[in-house]
């Protein structure tokens, strides 16, 4: 629990200033708490730009969402390109959450959507145990910036009445 504390105060105070706007605008813009963006973003990357994922599949993920490359043709498609993925955390995060909506749309609002941002949507039961663990972890992780933030929130009021 304390290294979860620990990320999330990295996560509010970080140094990607700007890809935090971009969490607050994607999450306004596709009605996805932006928390829960930020909480896939960090156990996808780790709020690395640079990191590449590689899967049996000989696909790779790519940047902060860790968006995987089997949809880089749909995205060309809308003009956004792997370089875009790599270089424009925006891009990058904006994309992650349409494809997180994807899932809500597909399966509703909830956590079993929030495992097939990860694990896609094959129905079976390895899939099924998939999103669940990822589920359960981006839960864990999301929870902990919410505390965070309203434990920061509660010290802060604390200070003004001092």
């Amino acid at each position: 629990m304390k290294k979860m504390a620990a990320l999330t105060v990295s996560l509010l105070f970080s140094g990607i200033v700007n890809a935090s706007d971009c969490f607050d605008l994607a999450g306004r813009d596709y009605k996805i708490d932006p928390d829960l963006l930020r909480a896939i973003a960090w156990n996808e990357s780790r709020f690395n730009m640079s990191a590449i994922g590689t899967n049996k599949d000989g696909s790779i993920d790519m940047s902060l969402m860790q968006i995987n490359s089997q949809h880089i043709p749909k995205l060309a498609a809308m003009g956004i390109s792997r370089k875009t993925l790599m270089t424009d955390a925006c891009m990058n995060i904006y994309t992650g959450a349409y494809f997180l909506a994807v899932a809500f749309n597909k399966w509703g609002i909830g956590w079993h959507a929030v495992g097939a941002y990860n694990a896609g949507f094959k129905e079976s039961e390895k899939q099924a145990q998939r999103r669940y663990t990822y589920a359960k972890k981006i839960e864990a992780t999301y929870r902990a910036i919410k505390e965070s933030k309203k434990n920061f929130n509660l010290q802060n009021n604390q200070n003004r009445r001092d």
